[in-house]
């Protein structure tokens, strides 16, 4: 005849391991969802007149509510002296507004650092770039920043805020397709086809610089 103790310890090991899989299922079904979708990636070619002079590589992916824009840049030329430049720009978006963003110019003349955030009433900026500083808040959310337009058609009329600068501006629309911002004094223009981005030309006094598709 079985003894009744070892009979019941023959039986504990499955009961344990039934629980332990029920526990797992209901963690995972109580736990929160933090997956992250796949990247959209697009690169550019930074020109001037014509000839290569860095890379642009922008993203986009989503991790639970929030939007994120990352765009990085390397550039090279020469202007009475090498001048090397490496910036990085990272804005989050949630329910289709602009809420955050963090944008990082590093130089061999020098490092500047931009930062703005939405605290509720308005958004909270500590911008400086080169012989540049603004603290002045912006009122009201907006929806279109710089990182952005990489991945949708601008729309005439909206608000348009500067991760590097901190200011706004309202978008123009030229012509089907072809948009225009005006910042700090230099006019932009952004060139789109089908709703992709096909080239950007940022307005600068001594040299005007093109971003240009590449896939």
């Amino acid at each position: 005849m079985s003894n009744p103790t070892s009979l019941s310890k023959t039986r504990n090991p499955g009961k344990c391991f039934f629980r332990i899989l029920l526990l797992c299922a209901v963690f995972c079904l109580a736990s929160p969802s933090f997956s992250q979708t796949k990247p959209e990636s697009i690169k550019f070619e930074i020109q001037v007149l014509g000839l290569k002079i860095g890379d642009l590589n922008v993203k986009r992916y989503q991790v639970g509510d929030t939007l994120h824009y990352l765009a990085q840049s390397n550039v090279k030329f020469w202007f009475f002296g090498n001048v090397d430049v490496e910036i990085f720009t990272h804005s989050k978006y949630v329910d289709g507004y602009f809420v955050k963003s963090l944008s990082k110019s590093n130089t061999n003349r020098g490092n500047f650092a931009s930062s703005i955030y939405w605290d509720g009433k308005k958004y909270v900026v500590d911008a400086e770039s080169y012989k540049f500083e603004n603290d002045k808040p912006v009122q009201g959310m907006v929806q279109w920043c710089s990182a952005k337009t990489f991945f949708e058609e601008m729309e005439e009329g909206k608000t348009f805020l500067s991760e590097v600068y901190g200011l706004t501006t309202s978008i123009e629309k030229t012509e089907a397709g072809v948009y225009t911002t005006t910042l700090n004094g230099n006019e932009n223009e952004y060139t789109y086809q089908g709703g992709d981005l096909l080239k950007v030309v940022l307005e600068n006094p001594i040299k005007n610089f093109q971003y240009r598709r590449v896939d």
